[in-house]
């Protein structure tokens, strides 16, 4: 009797656990897509809707979205063409 009741509870204990994980799976995906909507308007990305923006990227890239956890105004402004001359020829003209 002892013994079932104990893996009745590791049984239990089982289920809870992954119930759970799904449900924190679940609410992640949303919690990076905030992130990712937070990132676009601190960083001043120019974008009429970042909700919109975001479902783009994320449908662009899943894996990166998530595995950046959503924090993606970073890389999208490495991508973004620099307007500026580039430093080496401001050295050729000083010599």
């Amino acid at each position: 009797m002892k013994a079932t009741s104990i893996m009745l509870f590791i049984i239990a204990v089982e289920i809870a656990l992954l119930v759970g994980l799904k449900v924190e799976e679940q609410y992640r995906e949303v919690r990076y897509f905030n992130n990712c909507v937070e990132d676009i308007k601190s960083s001043k990305i120019k974008s009429d809707d970042p909700v919109a923006f975001c479902s783009g990227l994320v449908r662009q890239d899943p894996y990166l979205f998530t595995f950046n956890k959503g924090k993606v105004a970073k890389y999208l402004k490495e991508n973004e063409p620099q307007s500026s001359e580039p430093k080496s020829d401001k050295k050729k003209e000083t010599k």
